[in-house]
């Protein structure tokens, strides 16, 4: 690679590589302002199952309990990203939903075999609490019509004290990160613009 043809047509682009990194670093910068409005809010499902009828090998019936919930856990995950239960909460608790551009209204994880880790947006951090307390009661709304057709096994969902927190943006890292982009975007079309300088 010539380096001093280089620096040529990067001096010659400097105004338009000025120019194109900093619409770059404003637009990011933009969008993490857009991103970090509002606040996030946490909820740690746990799930619980218990045989309804012990079975003559009794002392198998906690751990397959623990297979179970195990097993109710995936679906109950399942269940806080679908669009019925979402519908259904938002619904009931009066508020707008706000969605996140990496993910849905309501992101959930199955962290353990018994934890299922829920992750939501609101605009007033009141609404965190209400929204949860909402969520846990139409999951387990759904629980119990699946208790009458999950044979031995009853199930449960306990929801814990949400964690609602603001929503922060490192905006200088972000910055630095936009401009490191930007600044390398920028010369790769200053280069394409003068590729005839390159035979």
């Amino acid at each position: 690679m010539d380096f001093k043809k280089l620096y040529k047509i990067i001096k010659k682009n400097f105004k338009f590589l000025l120019i194109f990194t900093g619409i770059i670093i404003i637009l990011v910068e933009a969008f993490f302002v857009w991103q970090s409005r509002g606040y996030n809010v946490s909820l740690a499902l746990s799930v619980y199952s218990k045989v309804s009828q012990p079975s003559q090998a009794y002392q198998f019936d906690d751990y397959l309990s623990v297979k179970a919930a195990d097993a109710f856990s995936d679906t109950v995950s399942q269940w806080v990203q679908s669009p019925e239960v979402i519908n259904a909460v938002y619904q009931r608790a009066g508020v707008s939903p706000v969605k996140s551009l990496f993910s849905g209204v309501i992101k959930a994880q199955k962290m353990a075999p018994q934890y299922v880790a829920a992750e939501f947006m609101v605009s007033e951090s009141g609404d965190g609490a209400k929204i949860a307390k909402i969520l846990v009661s139409v999951l387990q709304e759904k629980t119990e019509l699946a208790n009458k057709y999950s044979g031995n096994a009853v199930f449960t969902v306990v929801g814990g004290e949400p964690i609602v927190s603001k929503n922060q943006a490192n905006f200088i890292l972000y910055g630095v990160l936009a401009l490191i982009c930007g600044g390398i975007l920028g010369i790769s079309i200053a280069l394409l613009k003068e590729d005839d300088n390159w035979n």
